[in-house]
């Protein structure tokens, strides 16, 4: 048997048994486990999400879902940077620049960047719109700079709304969990009792 693993919305209890009863064993929780305390996101970035009536805060419409910032279809919380970077794709010339600065504060040699820009122009370019967009992502995930930088999140961000320990959080996903699925089967039990 190949396990289901579901992706994409998962942030409680009440998701988590949703998928479940649906047929997943399990579901995987990336936003929801980026905003607890052992998280390395920044801190600033942790509050933003967990905390909509902030400036800057989040609510599930405040994501911007598009392949332009990086090259890779992701979702990403909504930003004046964000907007202004999704709007179109970046010049050929301006992915190239950064992708070989990317590439420089990587130690990776030049002369293994341009051979696969020639030979594999596609894959290439898409690893170096990822590449250029490594200063916008660092900016957001390690200094915690919302309004310069870029945050991939998931629509699951509308459900985070602390910063928890994952002991604590995981505890309390397995009760809700516990809770709803128990809910559900009573809500069954009496319909088919009438």
């Amino acid at each position: 048997d190949v396990p289901i693993v579901a992706a994409g919305g998962f942030a409680d209890g009440r998701t988590l048994s949703a998928a479940i009863a649906l047929g997943a064993d399990a579901v995987a929780m990336g936003s929801r486990f980026a905003t607890t305390k052992e998280s390395s996101l920044a801190h600033q970035m942790k509050e933003i999400i967990a905390n909509p009536e902030l400036s800057g805060g989040s609510t599930e419409s405040d994501t911007i879902y598009g392949k332009n910032f990086d090259g890779i279809p992701a979702r990403v919380l909504k930003s004046a940077e964000s907007s202004r970077l999704n709007k179109k794709p970046a010049s050929l010339p301006l992915v190239i620049y950064r992708a070989f600065n990317a590439a420089q504060k990587m130690n990776i040699p030049l002369y293994k960047v341009i051979p696969g820009l020639i030979t594999q122009f596609d894959k290439m370019y898409m690893v170096a719109q990822f590449g250029a967009a490594t200063e916008s992502l660092m900016k957001a995930t390690v200094d915690g700079n919302y309004d310069e930088g870029v945050q991939f999140i998931g629509q699951s961000q509308g459900l985070i709304e602390d910063i928890p320990a994952v002991d604590e959080l995981v505890q309390r996903i397995m009760l809700e969990a516990i809770e709803t699925s128990s809910q559900t089967f009573e809500t069954f039990s009496e319909k088919r009792m009438t």
